[in-house]
């Protein structure tokens, strides 16, 4: 959350805070003018005063949030300034309209409500406690006489007996504690909710840079081989692009497919299947068999696997023939409970403060950006959903090693 985001919740508590007040002052005098009618001039003195301080405090604090410049701390701590200041004028408001017989203990729920809306969800706990206590010093002030307590109605707290004080007591605060559980969960939700909206929007934004990207260098490509094919009637240039469009079309599956993956509607079966094989299959689409080689401890090598996990291989075999000019290595390697998976390259290798993002967002190492980047964030996720870990690790003799381990069936 920016503090724009932030600035704008509290514009929202500061209009918020004016309605309430307003709606709040008319139903008090409405109340007062039917049930008590003589005892609306001695309430509407103190009571005006303090919607008065209000008020104004409202209105100062649109001014401070429009003239100062605020970083997320300052912000958190101006919105948790008004919150105290607001439990401290409402248990005043409270104390003048009548104490324990006064209705405006509500405006304590809308204040914890406020929090968890403004602030991270546990607020709600704080600003509850903090009610709470002021609430409970002023009814144990007011039954002690150490303050005068404000009779508005004919019946007169102060000859209640204490179990009725405390009974009325642990009613409300029990609903603030409520109020201040839902507001929590209410909050956790929309973060939730907002976060996955946030990263739906960040993935649709990516997908949208890499096909604007990708497919228009690509399609520039396939101008570019159609026009000297043209020219030149070479069926090399044919080849070129028939191979160009194999690409761009593996590209937009990667897209589906990894779309379907982080909005969890992938949904394919898992069946058991000979882990060399789907090594196999994935070498011969690129038809480099002399240069691929595949060493396996046990062509045998079973696990539990779904339709794409061809994609995890095909990637990282993609990935290492764009950065190995020499021959790649496929190892497969019986680790216990696991097979262990290695795919040697012999090209630059990877820095070490690269090894992991390289999996994460598309991220792409300095010396090694070719393609989208989109291959090994999908190998990623879809090594996951097989319940497996996938690494990568520098070559001794130069280049990197990626690995893939999955669990046997």
């Amino acid at each position: 959350m920016d503090t724009g985001e932030i600035e704008e919740k509290v514009e929202w508590l500061i209009k918020a805070r004016f309605y309430v007040i307003c709606i709040l002052t008319i139903l008090g005098i409405v109340q007062t003018l039917i049930l008590t009618p003589e005892k609306y001039h001695e309430l509407l003195k103190p009571v005006s005063f303090l919607v008065l301080i209000i008020l104004s405090c409202n209105f100062l604090y649109s001014v401070i949030l429009e003239k100062q410049k605020w970083s997320i701390k300052g912000l958190t701590i101006f919105i948790y300034i008004q919150l105290a200041f607001d439990i401290a004028i409402t248990t005043a408001l409270i104390h003048f309209s009548g104490g324990i017989e006064s209705s405006y203990f509500v405006i304590y729920l809308f204040l914890i409500f406020a929090a968890g809306m403004l602030l991270y969800p546990v607020s709600t706990y704080i600003i509850a406690t903090l009610s709470t206590t002021s609430y409970g010093l002023l009814l144990l002030s007011e039954h002690y006489g150490i303050i005068s307590t404000i009779i508005i109605f004919d019946y007169q707290p102060v000859i209640w007996k204490p179990g009725v004080i405390l009974s009325t007591f642990v009613f409300r605060v029990g609903s603030f504690y409520i109020v201040a559980f839902f507001s929590d969960y209410i909050s956790r939700v929309l973060e939730k909710k907002t976060q996955e909206l946030e990263k739906s929007n960040q993935l649709k934004e990516l997908f949208i840079s890499i096909l604007s990207h990708d497919l228009k260098n690509m399609l520039q490509l396939i101008l570019a081989h159609a026009q000297i094919s043209k020219e030149t009637k070479e069926s090399i240039h044919l080849g070129k692009i028939v191979e160009t469009v194999k690409k761009m079309n593996h590209l937009l599956d990667n897209v589906r497919l990894y779309s379907k993956i982080r909005e969890k509607a992938y949904k394919e079966k898992f069946e058991t299947r000979n882990l060399y094989d789907i090594i196999k299959k994935s070498v011969e689409v690129f038809g480099e068999g002399e240069r691929i080689k595949i060493y396996a401890q046990d062509e045998n090598c079973f696990v539990n696997a779904s339709p794409h996990l061809e994609n995890v291989f095909y990637n990282l075999i993609d990935n290492a023939i764009k950065y190995s000019k020499k021959k790649i290595e496929i190892y497969i390697e019986d680790d216990l409970e696991n097979w262990k998976i290695c795919v040697k390259d012999y090209g630059k290798g990877i820095p070490d403060e690269l090894k992991e993002i390289i999996f994460e967002k598309f991220e792409r190492g300095e010396d090694r950006i070719k393609g989208t980047g989109l291959g090994l964030a999908i190998a990623k996720q879809i090594v996951i959903l097989h319940k497996g870990k996938i690494w990568v690790e520098d070559n001794p003799e130069g280049g990197s090693i990626f690995c893939v381990s999955l669990p046997k069936t």
